[in-house]
């Protein structure tokens, strides 16, 4: 029941555009489940601010695993990896989750995202659950890859 309220709190948060004025307020966590974490992270892709030291990629990096971060970091590589590799994650505007598949301490889900012209482009997430050191017990994205890409409904060729 716990669990259900932290996520109700979260989706609120996102909803009202709380979690995006606060998020450099947010930090991994092993209250945190794996959706909590996806949900955090496309939250501030989709909220990213370039007149706020890209804040939204900042939370990125900020939930990336320890092992990500020494193949991507420090912040200013990923920086320019997201924008110059995974732009169209950046300022998207809706987001589809699918299911979510936990399996000992991996997680995977694909996530859809739309970007303002309407096409949409699909990522897999996979979050690892961090064992020892400064993020134990914390569910952190391990790597993203993308999936396809779909055209805007209504749209042909």
């Amino acid at each position: 029941m716990r669990s259900i309220a932290r996520f109700l709190v979260l989706l609120l948060a996102i909803s009202t555009g709380m979690a995006h004025s606060d998020s450099h307020l947010t930090r991994p966590s092993s209250d945190l489940t794996p959706e909590e974490v996806i949900h955090i992270v496309i939250d501030a892709l989709k909220n990213n601010d370039p007149q706020k030291d890209d804040d939204g990629i900042a939370t990125v990096f900020e939930f990336a695993s320890p092992g990500n971060k020494q193949m991507t970091g420090p912040i200013q590589r990923f920086t320019r990896m997201i924008k110059g590799g995974f732009a169209d994650m950046l300022n998207h505007v809706d987001s589809e989750f699918g299911d979510i598949d936990v399996k000992d301490n991996i997680a995977l889900q694909a996530v859809w995202l739309t970007a303002p012209s309407g096409k949409q482009t699909g990522y897999v997430f996979q979050l690892g659950k961090q064992s020892g050191g400064e993020y134990d017990g914390m569910w952190m994205t391990d790597s993203v890859w993308p999936i396809g890409t779909r055209e805007p409904e209504g749209q042909s060729i």
